[in-house]
């Protein structure tokens, strides 16, 4: 090995670790302005879903029964929350109940989402800036 290879050595590596801390940095930036709270955080009063963002304008939490008469579509679990949440909490809202064949054009965005924060308690949240 070369004088001039071994005294690459020590240079690289750092190079290398500053790359991959501005990535993660870049990574959390993006994470935060995305999904409106720190990796690691529980959901806060807006959530980002169907690429729209949902508002939580506050109220006691409501039980199956209450949104599930609320809506004419059947409501089904779409995912968890936040992605990288260590408390992740169960996010449904009212879809279809057939899988459209076409996905050209999408099918619109629900303008309610419900985030389950207990046993039988879930967090209304509307869709911001309309349909």
């Amino acid at each position: 090995m070369s004088a001039s290879t071994a005294g690459r050595g020590p240079h690289f590596a750092a190079r290398i670790a500053a790359g991959l801390l501005a990535l993660a940095v870049v990574a959390t930036i993006w994470y935060r302005q995305t999904y409106d709270v720190w990796p690691g955080q529980e959901a806060s009063a807006r959530v980002h879903w169907c690429g729209r963002y949902y508002e939580n304008s506050g109220g006691a939490p409501k039980t199956w029964p209450q949104i599930t008469s609320q809506q004419r579509l059947p409501i089904r679990p779409v995912g968890r929350y936040p992605p990288l949440g260590l408390s992740r909490q169960e996010l449904f809202a009212a879809t279809p109940p057939e899988p459209r064949a076409s996905v050209s054009p999408p099918a619109p965005c629900p303008a309610t989402v419900y985030l389950r924060t207990g046993p039988d308690d879930y967090r209304t949240y509307s869709l911001q800036g309309g349909s």
